[in-house]
Parts: structure tokens; C-alpha cells; sequence
């Protein structure tokens, strides 16, 4: 199969990615922007911070978490799903013990559009809690019930399935979190531009191997051709990247996908029927204190002949089996090396090494593009539009009628 004749809406926005970059983090790094719409006494009460969204929107609100955290200098921070948020969050469970005016509920939203967004943040103001949406559409339903609107302002452009806009609202996520850090004492003017400088940086050191990595996940579409079942597994933030890819490869090709980590990947997963009729993608990074369990998810994944991408900061040799075993990994599964099954016979993982993020938490802004790439060859390859038929991933234009 010829690669060019394949290009899609994922490619492209991925590429996109090079050029987004300096202009998002222009549009979202903006302190009189931030100032105007966030007033400094208000960021400076900020001891207790909720994010939520739906679908993409929820996923980069997690994968964000820890970046949050670490900037704003509030430890209280977490990212329940919308609809746990809207209806079964109580008001002790939302304030965690703080003031009402100490409370930032984040909503996440590139349309703006969505009734569940309009409920949250309806339900934060009533509470009396400052409710923030970060959008696109700054004239949206969410936009009109919002004590405060952030305007990401992405520039128009492909947009479908959804990574311009999920890259977009995590450095916006990024931005507020950096912003309340300096109002609060937390971060400096220098480190607040620092973060600006990193993300962008990162993205494009990462956009420098964009070829090698498009190369790569073409070949694994090409591979799992024939493959109607994924499985998508990390462990913290990088589980909301995992969640994130599941995302695209249902709404491209619509096949099964589910998103595990590696806890469950070994009491769950490892059961399913017909292993090796799924394809996997396993994101790992070295600075992960589940590493080791990671790995030996990886032979798991081996042993039962799964075909195998892993996504990783790590150098491939990290992951070769020796023994029927990922090297330095225990035999957790108790296959024996001389089984017909293990992993010595079942073969290596194609690991696709991705460059080292500068900090531990802006990997999710760069570790869910493989995954996504490979979703979107897949669905390609088979000539599947994207959206149940809906989209067309060629001319980019929804089919009506």
C-alpha cells in the first residue's frame, strides 16, 4: 500500500501541529488576556480546582491534572467525569472543606455547545463557586451562563476528529493553571514564560521526527488491517491519552476499543477470548512509577500474540524480551520460557520512541499523536469514512443526505 494515497484529516492536523503550536501558546499565554478575564484577587483565593468536560474535552482535562497541580500551587485538584460532577458531586464533595469563593470549577469545551457543559457550569454558579469555561466559542450556551469565558481562539482549520481542538484546550488547561500560579506567589513572571516556551518546544522537537513516527504508524495500520478489536493502556495522565486514542479509533473507523491501564490490564484484559485479535497501544514513559508493571503488561500482551505498538520516551532496547520475558521484568503470568505461548516466540512490540518531555506532565500533549496517527490509517486503509460513514477523511467534508 502506498502511504500518500491514505492521507487524512488526522495526518493533517497533526501537521498542523508545528505552526499551531507558536500560535496557540501566543493566544493562551497572553496575561493581560488572562487578567481581563480572570481578576487577580480572584485567582489568588483559588485553593480548591475542578475540571470537566465531555468526551475529548474530559480527556485533556485529566491528562492535565498533574501539570495543574504543579503550576497553580493548589493540591486539591481533581477531574471527575461530567456526569458524576453534574449529578452525584454534593456540595462537601466539591468544596472539599474551602469556601465557596475558594472553588474554580473548570468546564472544558471547544463548541461550547454541549447541555452537560451548560449544566456544570449552571451548577457551580448557583453554588456560588467561580465557574470558568475554556472554549473556542465564546458566544456559546456554556459561554452565556460562565462567571468567567477563556477564549482559546484556535484559528479556523480541520478540526475533525478533534486534535487541533484537544491540543488547544490543554494549553489553554496549561495557561490558567500557570496564570493563577504567578497570582498566587507560586511561580515567577520568568517560570510563567518558561512553561509558554517548553510546550511550545516540545511540540515541535516532537513534530522534527513527525515523519519517522507517520512512517511507522502506516505500517501498523497496514499490519492490523484486518483487526476490528483495540485496546488502549496507560497509567496516570497518560491513561487520559490512552482514553483520548480509544476516542479516535471508534470515531474513525468504527471498531471495538476500550482504554485500560496496567493493574487492570492483568486481573481484566488478559482474559478476553481471542487475544490476538486485538491490537494494542501501550503508553509508557520512564519517569512512570508503574514502569515495571508496564512492562510486564507488554509481555502480556506478547504472550497472547497481541500485535503490539508501544509509545514511549524510552529507548526500544528497554523493551526486548530475553528469556520469554521483558528484560528485568518478573514472570507475573507464570508462563514458563519453554511454553508455546510466551513471549519469546510471540516476538517484540514495535516500540515507537517519542522525545522526553522537559517536565513529566506535558507528555500527554505530545503522546496521544502515534496513537491517533494509527487510528486514523487504520480506518483509511480499509476505506472506512470516518464518523459511521459521515465524514469524508479525504476532502475533509461531512456527507448529508
Amino acid at each position: 500500500m502506498e502511504k500518500k494515497k491514505y492521507f487524512n484529516s488526522v495526518v493533517h492536523q497533526v501537521k498542523d501541529l508545528e505552526v499551531l503550536a507558536d500560535i496557540q501558546q501566543e493566544l493562551c499565554f497572553d496575561l493581560e488576556k488572562l487578567k481581563s478575564m480572570f481578576p487577580e484577587k480572584i485567582a489568588k483565593k483559588i485553593k480548591r480546582i475542578i475540571l470537566t468536560g465531555c468526551g475529548d474535552s474530559f480527556s485533556a482535562a485529566g491528562a492535565m491534572v498533574p501539570g495543574v497541580r504543579k503550576l497553580s500551587g493548589v493540591q486539591k485538584v481533581n477531574s471527575p467525569d461530567i456526569m458524576d460532577f453534574c449529578r452525584y458531586y454534593d456540595l462537601s464533595k466539591i468544596t472539599k472543606g474551602y469556601a465557596l469563593d475558594e472553588v474554580l470549577v473548570i468546564a472544558i469545551s471547544f463548541s461550547g455547545s454541549a447541555d452537560r457543559v451548560v449544566e456544570a457550569l449552571t451548577k457551580a454558579k448557583e453554588l456560588g463557586t467561580q465557574a470558568l469555561l475554556i472554549t473556542r466559542n465564546p458566544e456559546s450556551k456554556g459561554a452565556k451562563v460562565a462567571d468567567m469565558i477563556f477564549d482559546v481562539a484556535t484559528p479556523d482549520g480541520c478540526n475533525s476528529p478533534g486534535l487541533r481542538s484537544y491540543y488547544a484546550s490543554m494549553v489553554g488547561i496549561v495557561a490558567v493553571a500557570a496564570y493563577i500560579g504567578l497570582c498566587r506567589g507560586i511561580i515567577t513572571k520568568e517560570r510563567f514564560l518558561e512553561v509558554k516556551h517548553n510546550i511550545t518546544s516540545y511540540t515541535k522537537t516532537f513534530m522534527s521526527e513527525f515523519d519517522r513516527i507517520d512512517d511507522m504508524m502506516f505500517a501498523e495500520a497496514v499490519r492490523m488491517k484486518d483487526l476490528t478489536k483495540f485496546e488502549i493502556i496507560g497509567d496516570g495522565n497518560e491513561g487520559y491519552s490512552a482514553q483520548f486514542i480509544e476516542e479516535k479509533f471508534i470515531e474513525c473507523g468504527g471498531v471495538y476499543c476500550d482504554h485500560t491501564n496496567s493493574e487492570e490490564f492483568a486481573h481484566i484484559s488478559f482474559f478476553f477470548r481471542g487475544p490476538g485479535e486485538f491490537g494494542t497501544v501501550i503508553l509508557v514513559n520512564e519517569a512512570d512509577p508503574s514502569l515495571g508493571r508496564m512492562k510486564d503488561t507488554i509481555y502480556g500482551c506478547l504472550c497472547q500474540h497481541r500485535p503490539t505498538v508501544v509509545v514511549t520516551d524510552l529507548p526500544k532496547e528497554a523493551f526486548l524480551v530475553v528469556g520469554g520475558r521483558v528484560k528485568d521484568t518478573p514472570d507475573m503470568y507464570n508462563i514458563p520460557d519453554a511454553a508455546t505461548d510466551s513471549g519469546l516466540l510471540a516476538g517484540e512490540a514495535t516500540v515507537c520512541c517519542i522525545p522526553k518531555a522537559p517536565e513529566q506532565w506535558m507528555s500527554p500533549l505530545v503522546d496521544f499523536i502515534p496513537g491517533s496517527l494509527l487510528a486514523g490509517y487504520q480506518a483509511a486503509v480499509n476505506e472506512r469514512k470516518y464518523f459511521a460513514g459521515q465524514y469524508d477523511f479525504r476532502t475533509e467534508t461531512w456527507i448529508t443526505g
